[in-house]
């Protein structure tokens, strides 16, 4: 039916041009306008004048509103309108969201053969849960028992498994199949694996072999997959296993399981000592055997990480030809993150140069920053030898290298300090491009509007207008990566950090919208922009216990940041709670010395107290050093002090080791990159905030 016709023949259109144009908001949404409109007179119970915005946007709005407003009409008349309506969104904005709201009308309509017919061409792998659902039930109530069974056994083995498939198969699968037969037997198998019950999933892989070999059952990927799982956590018998799978793969060569099962018993291998020569040769084989890049990529990390364990020498004359096979630089970049320590202890300070001729053009721009600085770090401090007459022009050259860092702040901020800039320059350092961001309208905060919006900007922008907070996060979670623009996710973060003052939830919204547009943002970010990235949430607070307990404001929103992102209920894997993330010892601990009985740690006026206390002891038990504070908090400070006279011994120092070069040497991934994030965070906020000199904060934060 043509668009048109449809509009004409249901919802007929009677709206003024005089009324439109004298909308305040008209001049800047254009017809957008009627859909926000349409909205609040729905919320306010007027369906007729609702109905009549809708259809204006759709004749004559921008996509995004257009489509919006086209789902609205699909809530809102009787069963024969709304799908109508769906039948229309789908044939006008013809996507996954449109064809499930299409299945859904036709389900509710009892129309299952229309249902059949919109959902033959899904692919399985990649298609919505519920739209799968949808299909499957339309299947049974038809008795096409058969065409179920088909297609149910896709849906299970075409991905990994998600919860709302292991409720399906719960409540649903296992009461509508024949469970002694090859496919059901399969399906069971890889629920055995999501539940992680890999002692059973190892004794039922043997019945897997034999319906691949009686061909009973194609040796699909993700079948392939959970088998090697259960032979590497569900089985003691390592190496006789690793050549089992290894005889399998070969036997399965041509087939999807080929990759998988090289690449388990590589894995099996690595698990034992003295086969890494045979592990290495299953990775290699497990990259011949497949086409996907990510595959090969995880193939080829492992096998970078177990050539390291054969010979460091040898896998670093190779990293070339490695960086060479590679798709995702950034995949790779905890190996030489964890490499560095290693060529530390062993003194090897002229490989890094070695890694740099290799890695240039090849390793992620964060890896470069690294071993740029280090390199410079390196030939300073005299651990390279480099002719006198040549050092510094180098070491420059090396700094200058490390400012083009990615997404990375540290290394680009203490190369900006050795290198000395100011002014201009450092300013530039901060952001995070070659050019100031044009503007457009700017809000009370200094943040803009884009100045040419897409019609995803509109639909956003006038959630904010409007008032919808609720809507805007998750909308734009949508279309942030392609259809909207960085100055769009930082005008939002803007707003949504204003509704905090009711609702402070929206801090961590608006927190991850600045992150991700500042990533995906060409140009250097204004002040106003950084800001968003390095927000004051919770000042007061943060006022009053660093003021308390003597310590920087600058370094408690770095601890908040990184540790919560502002998220005042998070709690970790390892039960870290709240914005400071504290672990229940601990605080306890804390609360016995602060003498308070009862408290709670998702409180946020706590949970700063303790965590702006515990730190600034770990500072005075630290002699003063923040960077050995920042690592105790992570980490313990027993262990890091004991880090820290290796870490001498290392650079051959018998104290006054600068805290930039301990970095590099603590043995876990995770307190190093930790310590990265809090310097970082510490120099930004001084500099927003504060108008701290930059050298200054920097050498305090390495003293």
């Amino acid at each position: 039916m043509a668009k048109k016709h449809f509009l004409n023949l249901i919802f007929p259109l009677c709206i003024s041009t005089i009324l439109l144009t004298s909308c305040p908001t008209n001049e800047k949404y254009g017809f957008d306008t009627d859909y926000f409109i349409g909205m609040q007179k729905l919320s306010e119970g007027n369906k007729k004048e609702a109905t009549l915005k809708f259809n204006n946007c759709i004749k004559k709005g921008t996509y995004y509103c257009a489509k919006e407003s086209a789902i609205q009409l699909t809530k809102m008349g009787n069963l024969q309108e709304n799908n109508a309506a769906a039948e229309f969104l789908y044939q006008n904005f013809p996507d996954q969201d449109s064809l499930l709201i299409l299945a859904q009308r036709y389900r509710t309509s009892n129309e299952l053969r229309k249902l059949l017919d919109i959902t033959n061409q899904i692919d399985f792998a990649k298609a919505d849960d519920d739209l799968i659902k949808l299909r499957l039930e339309a299947l049974i109530e038809l008795n096409m028992q058969e065409k179920f069974e088909e297609e149910a056994y896709t849906w299970f083995t075409s991905r990994a498994i998600s919860q709302e498939q292991y409720q399906y198969y719960r409540d649903i699968y296992t009461s509508l199949v024949d469970e002694t037969s090859p496919h059901a037997i399969a399906v069971q198998f890889r629920i055995t694996l999501y539940k992680r019950n890999y002692l059973l999933g190892y004794e039922n892989t043997q019945q897997m072999f034999d319906f691949f070999e009686n061909g009973d059952l194609e040796p699909l990927s993700m079948l392939a997959s959970d088998i090697g799982k259960s032979f590497l956590y569900g089985s003691e018998q390592i190496i006789n296993d690793a050549v089992f799978l290894r005889k399998k793969a070969e036997q399965f060569k041509d087939t999807q399981a080929a990759f998988y099962f090289w690449f388990y018993a590589a894995r099996l291998y690595d698990g034992g000592n003295f086969y890494n020569t045979q592990a290495c040769t299953c990775y290699e084989n497990a990259i011949a055997a497949t086409t996907e890049p990510s595959k090969k990529d995880n193939a080829l990390w492992y096998l970078i990480k177990t050539k390291l364990k054969i010979s460091l020498d040898k896998t670093l004359d190779s990293i070339d030809e490695y960086a060479q096979s590679w798709s995702d630089a950034e995949y790779f970049d905890d190996i030489f993150d964890s490499l560095i320590p290693t060529l530390i202890v062993n003194g090897k300070w002229d490989s890094f140069k070695t890694l740099i001729d290799k890695l240039d053009g090849y390793a992620s721009k964060e890896t470069m920053s690294q071993l740029w600085y280090l390199y410079a770090r390196f030939i300073e401090c005299g651990y390279i030898d480099f002719p006198d007459v040549q050092r510094l022009f180098t070491v420059k050259e090396a700094y200058a290298k490390a400012l083009d860092s990615g997404t990375s702040a540290y290394y680009k901020l203490l190369a900006a300090y050795r290198l000395g800039l100011q002014g201009p320059e450092l300013e530039k350092v901060m952001g995070s491009g070659p050019k100031v961001i044009s503007t457009g309208p700017s809000t009370s905060s200094g943040t803009t509007e884009p100045s040419t919006p897409s019609p995803a900007d509109n639909l956003l922008c006038g959630y904010a207008t409007f008032g919808y907070s609720d809507m805007i996060y998750n909308k734009w979670l949508e279309l942030y990566k392609t259809e909207v623009t960085p100055s769009t996710g930082f005008f939002l973060s803007d707003f949504l950090n204003k509704c905090a003052f009711e609702d402070d939830n929206y801090y961590v919204q608006a927190l991850r919208m600045a992150s991700r547009s500042a990533n995906l943002c060409q140009e250097t970010l204004t002040k106003d922009q950084l800001k968003l990235l390095y927000p004051q949430n919770y000042s007061e607070l943060v006022d009053t216990y660093s003021k308390k307990y003597d310590i920087n404001t600058s370094v408690i929103y770095a601890l908040i940041r990184s540790e919560s992102f502002f998220d005042k209920e998070i709690v970790s894997s390892a039960g870290a709670v709240g914005l400071t993330q504290l672990m229940s010892p601990t605080a306890g601990e804390i609360a016995q010395k602060l003498k308070i009985k009862e408290y709670s740690l998702t409180d946020p006026e706590t949970n700063i107290m303790f965590g702006t206390y515990y730190l600034s002891e770990l500072i005075r038990r630290g002699d003063g050093s923040l960077l050995r504070a920042f690592f105790s908090y992570n980490a313990g400070f027993r262990k890091v002090t004991t880090w820290l006279n290796s870490s001498m011994m290392e650079f051959g120092k018998a104290g006054n080791l600068d805290m930039d070069l301990f970095l590099e040497t603590i043995p876990v991934s995770e307190t190093r990159e930790y310590g990265r994030k809090l310097v970082s965070a510490t120099i930004m906020y001084e500099y927003l905030y504060e108008n701290a000199s930059f050298v200054q904060t920097v050498q305090n934060l390495l003293k």
